[in-house]
């Protein structure tokens, strides 16, 4: 494979070299113009006779979206003419921009421009992120980077979308273990708060009626003496009831004797 004279493949760090080129869809896209409104990826492809490099076009375009949301921009650049590159953007079924290259100009000045015998001039497969002071951020000219790298390389220089980090587990258990001990210990406080307004509330109306509950001894005290008194007043039935008795044997006696005298 004969390689043609190209300037040096731009590095992380660099300033990306500017390109200015029509669009399958229409219109120029100037590079310079795109980056101000923040990071671009710039995807060099073959053409639409490379399988490998459709089908990484059209996953890259399934994130589409989500890059658009961290403020990035898609972009695809082949050495074609301008019929070719319609047929590889409806290939890869993209609304991203593919730009032809039909000059070669911009595969030289990026250091990728090829040719073999069967495809003639093409630009070597690489990629590159251009941040949005138009520097080279990340690189990728061995392989092809999955589209989540790319997403998330994005996401890093602008900081979209915001991501909330979730709840470490183990902090959330402790949290919940406080908060159930704090629980437990509120409702320990409460009830001990309950019985001393209990108490306090029966001290006021015991001190209110002037009377407090007996004790013990006060207790079986006044049970001796209610036997006591029980036992005297049975005391004094039977000895009535001995002096009734008496009376009437008596009087019974002293009748008898009135009737036997003349």
């Amino acid at each position: 494979m004969a390689r043609t004279k190209n300037a040096p493949v731009p590095e992380v760090g660099s300033r990306a070299p500017e390109f200015s080129l029509p669009s399958a869809q229409g219109g120029n896209l100037r590079l310079s113009l795109r980056t101000v409104r923040g990071p671009v990826v710039v995807a060099f492809l073959r053409g639409l006779w490379s399988e490998e490099d459709v089908e990484f076009f059209r996953a890259l375009a399934a994130k589409e979206d989500e890059i658009n949301v961290a403020l990035g921009t898609v972009v695809g650049i082949c050495v074609a003419e301008p019929d070719k590159a319609r047929e590889l953007q409806r290939a890869t079924k993209t609304k991203s921009y593919i730009l032809y290259d039909y000059t070669m100009d911009a595969a030289r000045d990026w250091g990728l421009l090829e040719r073999d015998a069967e495809h003639g001039y093409h630009a070597r497969p690489a990629t590159f992120l251009v941040d949005g002071e138009g520097r080279i951020s990340s690189a990728w000219t061995d392989a092809r980077p999955a589209p989540e790298e790319i997403l998330a390389r994005v996401s890093e220089l602008t900081g979209l979308p915001k991501q909330e980090e979730p709840e470490d587990s183990e902090d959330a258990a402790g949290t919940g273990g406080d908060a159930a001990s704090g629980e437990s210990t509120e409702t320990e406080k409460t009830t001990a708060k309950a019985r001393t307004s209990r108490k306090r509330a029966a001290k006021t109306e015991v001190a209110e009626s002037g009377t407090e509950e007996p004790g013990e001894e006060a207790k079986t005290g006044g049970l001796e003496e209610g036997r006591k008194r029980t036992g005297e007043a049975k005391a004094s039935d039977a000895g009535a009831s001995g002096a009734k008795v008496e009376g009437e044997s008596g009087e019974k006696k002293a009748k008898a004797e009135r009737d036997e005298s003349p």
